[in-house]
């Protein structure tokens, strides 16, 4: 029965019971010289099934945290609805902290709320700051875009800045599909800063209106003062401010931007957020309340059967009856 692996990466760590088992044996020499240092070698004990179930546990532990996996099972996935496509804004800009604890992580947290709702909607994921990338093509595997979601950030992309524009051309190339016309929505969300020249946003979105797109904006910001957009040193942890030259970089919502490119369409709405709370999911089901569903082909899903937990169950039995070996010596 072939096992499958779903965090293999995690397997690395089996080298840590070669090492706890050498500190076992060490400490178990140690001990021995000390008696025999007294006289006292009669009172040896061996704890030698302390240190097996010890390093079997590690074992069972690390075992368990790969997630390991077996009895392939197919699961149908798709039933009928919308595509949803999220265009996310990934910029430096994104990290600033006037939304807790950044733009970016609101933003994230608001898709992944919005999809917990979603059922037989095929979702997408496009990353975009000065280039835009699609992390997940339309699928109906909710984890898979989970974590692409959850991994977005602005290292994700090489090119920084922001342009909007640009990444609509390549959603409407890459994930449009005009036979869909009226059962396709795109939605976007940045704090509407567009700080390199390219494609005009307003001739991207007669694109997204012909091919018969949703367009749902939302801004995300402070409008007036703007926020500092914070930096935090991956080796000391030290946090600063981003700087260009020896000022520091000060970010608002540009809702000017997003309104003129909802305005562009007859079928394009924009949401000011602002800096306060939002419900991507409440906003999103008011307004598709009565929009168009279509049925879409089925999907089958190869997934194995996940086993962790036997791992788990095994490592906490293997200490338990360690302990009573302990106290019964």
């Amino acid at each position: 029965m072939p096992v499958h692996f779903y965090n293999p990466s995690v397997l690395l760590w089996l080298w840590l019971v070669p090492v706890v088992a050498a500190l076992f044996i060490r400490a178990a020499v140690k001990r021995t010289k000390a008696l025999q240092a007294f006289g006292a070698t009669n009172l040896a004990t061996s704890r030698k099934r302390e240190a097996v179930a010890g390093c079997l546990a590690i074992a069972l532990v690390v075992l368990a945290l790969a997630q390991p996996a077996w009895n392939l099972q197919e699961q149908q996935l798709q039933e009928s609805g919308r595509d949803v496509i999220f265009l996310l804004d990934v910029s430096r800009s994104m990290l600033a902290d006037d939304m807790h604890p950044n733009r970016l992580e609101n933003a994230k947290t608001a898709i992944l709320d919005c999809v917990e709702d979603l059922s037989g909607d095929r979702v997408a994921l496009v990353l975009f700051a000065g280039s835009a990338e699609i992390r997940c093509p339309l699928t109906v595997d909710y984890d898979y875009f989970r974590m692409a979601l959850r991994q977005a950030s602005p290292e994700s992309l090489g090119a920084g800045g922001t342009m909007i524009a640009h990444a609509l051309e390549r959603t409407v190339d890459k994930l449009i599909n005009p036979e869909n016309a009226g059962m396709q929505d795109l939605i976007l969300i940045t704090d509407g800063e567009d700080l390199i020249d390219g494609p005009d946003e307003v001739e991207a979105m007669l694109a997204l209106e012909e091919a018969g797109v949703r367009f749902i904006g939302i801004g995300i910001g402070d409008r007036s003062r703007g926020s500092r957009i914070s930096l935090e040193d991956e080796e000391t942890g030290a946090r600063s401010f981003m700087k260009h030259g020896n000022t520091e970089v000060w970010t608002k919502l540009h809702s000017e931007t997003l309104r003129r490119m909802a305005a562009a369409i007859s079928d394009g709405i924009y949401f000011d957020v602002g800096s306060g709370p939002f419900n991507l999911d409440q906003i999103y089901r008011q307004i598709m309340a009565n929009a168009q569903q279509t049925s879409t082909d089925k999907q089958v899903m190869e997934r194995y059967e996940e086993k962790f937990h036997l791992f788990l169950s095994a490592a906490v039995i293997v200490l338990f009856v360690s302990n009573r070996w302990r106290k019964q010596t």
